[in-house]
């Protein structure tokens, strides 16, 4: 008698591959598999061939975060220019836009079911009509995906102009926004997972603004590394010039939740307000 073992599933052989891939650090250019070259859906006789197949995309996205976290410095030892910019947006878009897309049908159910009520004062209150700030509110969550893109290229641009002040920038300006994008990829995760609460009003001001204030340190941290590794310069000047592009991503982050906050720390609503409606 002969015992036979059974092929792994298609997605084992991938996810085999991969692992086999990262091991091998030779064997492609990066070392972020967001990164790798997308393949065709193969046929029937390619698969029987053996034809050897790379993991798909959610594979791919968690072991980009695995490298990001675990070996910051290191994933970005080597950038093949042109860069892929359509790689950093769509793992920025994956880790970002789901939960979006949550926050947004949470909000609509709550605007059709709410009826009429207190209206609840917040800080922004006292600068903004109640119900201006509840516009801009919503309009700021609908424009989180156009909002996303631009925070990539305008932190990436900013980031390069401070490189070129503080000594020069030895890879190109496309490298710099590589750098930044992946450094932004866990902190927008974990706040896109705080929005969540947020929106229903149930996270205070105070959990918030200490994770925002964790998340901007890792983004920091992140940054800096990928500076030093993409444009071969010292840790300290990566730390130094990621003072910039880490102040738009504090800006962005606080600007959108100070029309959400319930309260700040020194803040005390007033007993009435004119503008309140029923």
């Amino acid at each position: 008698m002969t015992s036979t073992t059974p092929r792994p599933s298609r997605a084992a052989r991938r996810r085999a591959v991969g692992d086999r891939l990262l091991a091998d650090v030779g064997a492609l250019w990066s070392a972020l598999p967001v990164e790798w070259p997308r393949q065709p859906r193969p046929s029937e006789e390619r698969l029987a061939a053996g034809e050897e197949e790379l993991p798909g995309w959610g594979w791919r996205v968690r072991h980009t975060f695995a490298a990001l976290l675990l070996r910051p410095k290191q994933s970005f030892s080597h950038v093949q220019e042109p860069v892929s910019h359509a790689a950093v947006l769509g793992f920025l878009a994956t880790v970002r836009l789901p939960l979006w897309i949550v926050i947004v049908a949470l909000v609509a159910v709550q605007a059709a079911i709410g009826g009429g009520g207190t209206t609840t004062l917040r800080p922004i209150d006292e600068l903004l009509d109640p119900l201006l700030a509840q516009v801009l509110s919503t309009w700021l969550l609908l424009m989180v995906p156009v909002g996303l893109p631009l925070l990539y290229f305008f932190s990436g641009i900013l980031t390069h102009v401070a490189l070129a002040l503080t000594g020069g920038a030895p890879r190109s300006i496309a490298a710099t926004m590589r750098a930044t994008g992946y450094a932004l990829g866990a902190p927008l995760a974990v706040m896109s997972i705080a929005e969540v609460p947020l929106y229903l009003g149930l996270l205070g001001s105070v959990p918030y603004l200490v994770l925002l204030g964790l998340m901007a340190l890792l983004f920091f941290h992140q940054l800096a590394h990928a500076l030093a590794g993409t444009h071969r310069i010292p840790f300290i000047r990566g730390v130094l010039v990621g003072l910039v592009p880490l102040a738009l991503f504090i800006g962005a982050a606080a600007g959108r939740a100070i029309f959400l906050l319930p309260e700040l720390p020194g803040w005390t609503p007033p007993m009435a307000s004119p503008y309140l409606l029923p």
